[in-house]
């Protein structure tokens, strides 16, 4: 079999194990509606990732680029399989294998549920292979249908709340991601990756160049809303929190990555065409690697500021797509290396989380951080995985999370967004220790507390099989990623397109000890002053201050006001 058909094939296949989903519906046998729902699951996510092996020696010499079927390129669906596609399934089947089978203990198991979370791990490949604009919306807009509706499957009102605001603003991204479409198609008469970019090498008047930059300013920032980074980030906290614990983690490590390497293989193609416009891409870049790094710093801060566990979490989750999308914006081989390293790394590291903590919370009742204690009650295993991830996103040796803010580090060695990239580190260690402290056994004291409630503090060991080997496969695969990341970083070089390995050479030394030890003593004196009285006040000013629709939509629009305005002012 050639590797079109295998491409196509391992695209498909969730979308083929989705509707298996529904043909178990049909059965009155609850044991065979499982079967079913186990074969989908088999043929939908660990099949494909299984693909990508047999893709790997094919992807690793050149690109693959056909047409579907191999119809009339007017008519025609266009498939770019290269290294970035493949790096991206890697991340995507892996996260949401894994966190599929959390979903078999912890819930929901119904065959709706596998077949909306298969559908969205279509779009999620689909969009990774993408090569013409409008096959991109459309895969965007499955990838949106498919995340609302999971966002909203806990059946709880704020979750059902949470999905329509996400709704409501995506969609609203999405039409002007349309409109943006239109100006490029209108201009150059193209939607395909490599049409668009033989004509803009002919573009010369003042015209076409300030209409086609304000049309990707249209596609950058929609695109933006689902990457969820300054000033469009508003609509992910409360997705993220209310969801059920396995779409957290799929929505926080796969969700908002994917559509930012796939609008990087969009732009970066463009750029690598030498024309009057290069420099519209350039103005947008240094825009977004600013507004990457601000992020870091400004999402770490609210993260600190939470009483609720996945809402500090899910704020966490915009902090480390800063610093994916601060490396991203340099468009070198290394630096999308790098960028590609810390979103897989990420995925890993925050899903163990999202589950190990979702665990706890299911267990006590409770997401108050400030009232769960003693959660190492629900048993060793998850545990364990807390802080194996706590100690991951908190860049400690020799996990996952040290080798790839290292290799992002180096990117930004001496740079302002060096300086502030540190800084929210220190605060990632900081809102680390403040989630840990539900770890902590219950004294005395706490039944003092005002706020303290028995029986919330009954924890029991969780039981349940597939819960533990997820939780296992991640926090291995956070270990492992550490200990083998120079191999990582290599692989990751290479199918971008450069021998620089983006991991350091001299990763595991003294001086990286130290660093690490007074990052330690930085996240804890933060700590300290954030439960402070001075520290309590600030922080209860900044969490007390919810976004709202409105303000939403206006952050939308100043994205697309700002960036256009830059373009004209340009030009």
């Amino acid at each position: 079999m050639n590797s079109e058909n295998l491409i196509v094939i391992q695209i498909i296949l969730p979308l083929l194990g989705a509707a298996l989903c529904f043909v178990s519906k049909m059965m009155k046998s609850q044991t065979l509606q499982r079967l079913i729902d186990w074969f989908a699951a088999f043929l939908g996510l660990f099949v494909p990732l299984g693909l990508l092996f047999f893709l790997y020696p094919a992807v690793s010499q050149h690109p693959i680029q056909f047409y579907v079927g191999n119809q009339h390129p007017l008519i025609g669906i266009e498939l770019r399989f290269d290294g970035v596609s493949w790096l991206l399934n890697v991340m995507g089947f892996i996260t949401a294998a894994t966190s599929w089978l959390y979903s078999r203990t912890a819930g929901p198991h119904t065959p709706e549920f596998s077949a909306l979370f298969l559908i969205q791990t279509f779009a999620l490949t689909a969009t990774a292979s993408s090569a013409d604009l409008f096959n991109l919306f459309v895969c965007f807009e499955i990838l949106g249908i498919a995340s609302y509706a999971l966002t909203a499957f806990s059946g709880k009102g704020r979750a059902f709340m949470a999905a329509f605001s996400y709704m409501a603003v995506s969609s609203t991204a999405m039409a002007i991601f349309l409109i943006g479409v239109f100006g490029v198609y209108r201009i150059t008469g193209a939607l395909s990756y490599d049409g668009i970019a033989r004509y803009i090498t002919r573009i010369t008047t003042e015209a076409q160049i300030v209409g086609l930059g304000l049309s990707l300013v249209c596609i950058v920032i929609a695109t933006a809303v689902r990457v969820a980074i300054l000033p469009v980030y508003g609509w992910l906290p409360e997705a993220h929190a209310t969801a059920p614990h396995a779409i957290s983690a799929v929505l926080s490590g796969v969700l908002i990555k994917v559509p930012l390497f796939a609008l990087g293989r969009f732009l970066f193609l463009l750029m690598s065409n030498v024309s009057a416009i290069d420099i519209v891409f350039k103005e947008i870049l240094d825009v977004l690697k600013l507004s990457g790094t601000l992020t870091a710093l400004v999402a770490v801060i609210f993260a600190l500021s939470q009483r609720e566990a996945k809402r500090l979490l899910a704020y966490h989750s915009i902090s480390q797509i800063g610093y994916v999308v601060s490396a991203w914006a340099i468009a070198s081989p290394m630096a999308i290396a790098a960028a590609w390293m810390h979103a897989f790394y990420h995925a890993l590291f925050k899903g163990l989380l999202f589950l190990s903590v979702g665990t706890v919370i299911d267990a006590s009742g409770s997401k108050d951080v400030y009232t769960i204690r003693g959660a190492y009650k629900v048993g060793l295993i998850p545990t364990i995985a807390f802080f194996i991830g706590a100690l991951s996103i908190s860049a400690f040796p020799p996990f996952n999370g040290f080798a790839s803010k290292a290799a992002i580090s180096y990117l930004h060695k001496g740079s302002w967004e060096y300086i502030i990239l540190s800084i929210a580190s220190v605060g990632t260690v900081a809102s680390m220790i403040k989630l840990s402290r539900t770890f902590i056994p219950e004294g005395k004291s706490a039944k003092a507390r005002p706020e303290y409630n028995p029986n919330i503090l009954v924890l029991k060991p969780v039981t349940g099989f597939w819960l533990k080997v997820s939780l296992v496969i991640f926090a291995l695969a956070c270990v492992m990623g550490g200990l083998f990341s120079k191999e990582i970083g290599r692989l990751a070089g290479l199918l971008v397109g450069t021998e620089t390995n983006p991991v350091p050479t001299h990763l595991f030394t003294l001086n990286s000890i130290k660093g690490t030890l007074s990052l330690l003593a930085q996240g804890v004196l933060l700590y300290l002053f954030v439960i402070s009285p001075p520290g309590k006040y600030i922080t209860h000013k900044i969490e007390t201050r919810q976004p709202s629709f409105a303000g939403l939509l206006f952050a939308f629009s100043l994205g697309i006001g700002l960036l256009g305005t830059l373009v004209l002012l340009r030009h």
